[in-house]
């Protein structure tokens, strides 16, 4: 756990989390609604989806991080 979660490093992390998890969601709505014709869509809304579903992932690996659970390769001399 973090030695205090008030740091701006927390709330801004967790900031980009739940933006990350709206925008996210909101491109997965954007891209499952039927088509009313044959015209294709002007906004390109898989790329943002990828975008923002891997600075979600790494929002999400960074707040774990801070809780104190070791995530990458450690080496112990």
């Amino acid at each position: 756990m973090p030695s205090s979660p008030d740091t701006a490093e927390f709330w801004i992390t967790l900031g980009v989390a739940l933006v990350s998890a709206g925008v996210v969601g909101l491109m997965s709505w954007l891209e499952h609604r039927p088509r009313t014709g044959l015209k294709p869509r002007l906004f390109p809304t898989t790329p943002v989806l990828l975008v923002f579903g891997f600075l979600g992932l790494l929002a999400l690996v960074h707040l774990v991080n801070l809780y104190g659970i070791t995530t990458g390769n450690r080496t112990v001399p």
